[in-house]
């Protein structure tokens, strides 16, 4: 069978894919943060507890209604002359006579600022201490129902909604070192400030321990962005990262999941606003990137984006190999020129620093027997005659 829901943290919508089980006084807790609960609900299962309490509270006011007729009187008949049997000349609620009267009077009472045929009477003291108990609850449980309205609407949205993430990562190679990119864009026409993104990993499969573990991913400018247009987002695979190991091979078995989550205020209202989601091992690219999508129209004279290729990518060289055995091949590298380089440089020196041998004149003249003079005029005068008579080759150069 295949299951509904894949095998992630977060949806790539946004949504969370947790369930908790077996939490003691679970209701208990749900009571004591009943707003937050309200708030965090469903709409129906809101709408539904609103419409409950104001049944309620009708159906209260209209037994405290029936029971204030019964103490005044007003239920009290006559058997022989049907007159009621009250205190007053007056009842304390015209037009009641049943619970059904009085749920209707109950109703007229909290929902409207006039009454019809069902009015209290201002003989009856106690009848206007309980209407103005009712008005005042009705007042307190209205407000609060359009504060907890007015919150779910313009709560941070648990879907992507206008700011859309790519669906794939990308793995590239810039500058020598390998980093981790994905796009998050704005299609709303609202702007989004101070926004700043957060992403970790988390790793679902540890031996021996089965617990997850999450790693913090280190951003360029720490995160912090702004979505006027389409927006990058870099995590350099350095040795402080989770991914240093990971080679294009070993992500086909690796089990973990990305999760991404974007946090920003509403220029328009200023409200902050919170998206989610996620990337598998499945879900990365290696050795691709994203293409430009931001061009200049001069026709229109304003910046184009291209909204139907922002997940379009292509690919770039990029090596297979992990970021830690790329930067050890780089150093090996480095230092397999400087040796060279060494070498190269110390051979250069000795041949320049070779010792000339130093002629004694006095072994010449010994072995010649003849002056000073005569020896010296004597090898410049063969020196320049071999210089003329020794015949040129192909490599010395004309005059």
């Amino acid at each position: 069978m295949i299951p509904k829901k894949s095998n992630r943290i977060y949806d790539k919508s946004g949504g969370k894919n947790i369930k908790q089980r077996n939490i003691s006084e679970k209701s208990v807790k749900f009571l004591k943060d009943f707003t937050t609960t309200l708030i965090d609900g469903q709409w129906r299962y809101t709408l539904a507890v609103f419409a409950a309490t104001f049944v309620v509270l009708w159906t209260f006011f209209a037994i405290l209604w029936m029971l204030i007729a019964q103490a005044h009187g007003d239920l009290d008949f006559d058997p022989d002359t049907g007159e009621r049997l009250n205190d007053g000349k007056t009842t304390c609620t015209h037009g009641a006579e049943d619970f059904v009267g009085f749920f209707l009077f109950s109703v007229e009472a909290q929902v409207t600022t006039g009454y019809g045929e069902r009015y209290p009477n201002e003989n009856c003291p106690e009848a206007l201490f309980l209407l103005m108990i009712q008005i005042l609850t009705s007042v307190v449980i209205e407000g609060a129902m359009i504060g907890v309205v007015y919150a779910k609407l313009t709560r941070p949205p648990r879907h992507c909604g206008d700011l859309v993430f790519t669906r794939n990562c990308v793995i590239c190679l810039r500058d020598g070192v390998l980093y981790l990119l994905f796009r998050i864009s704005n299609f709303a026409q609202h702007q989004e400030i101070s926004s700043r993104v957060e992403v970790f990993l988390c790793e679902k499969s540890i031996p021996f321990e089965g617990e997850t573990e999450n790693h913090k991913l280190e951003l360029l400018n720490d995160g912090k962005i702004t979505l006027f247009l389409p927006h990058d987002v870099s995590h350099p695979i350095t040795e402080g990262s989770p991914l240093y190991g990971y080679s294009a091979a070993d992500l086909l078995q690796a089990n973990f999941e990305i999760l991404v989550t974007l946090t920003g205020s509403s220029k328009a209202t200023g409200q902050i606003t919170q998206t989610r989601t996620s990337y598998l091992p499945s879900e990365i690219l290696w050795g691709y990137r994203f293409k430009n999508i931001v061009h200049y129209d001069h026709g229109l004279e304003t910046y184009v984006i291209e909204s139907d290729k922002f997940n379009s990518v292509t690919r770039v060289d990029t090596p297979l190999c992990s970021a830690k055995y790329l930067r050890h091949v780089n150093e090996t590298l480095c230092s397999t020129k400087d040796s060279k380089l060494r070498k190269r440089h110390h051979k250069d020196r000795s041949q320049i620093d070779m010792p000339i041998p130093e002629i004694s004149l006095d072994s010449v003249f010994k072995e010649s027997e003849e002056s000073p003079d005569e020896v010296v005029s004597q090898t410049e005068t063969q020196s320049w005659d071999n210089f003329f008579d020794t015949p040129s080759n192909d490599n010395d150069i004309a005059f």
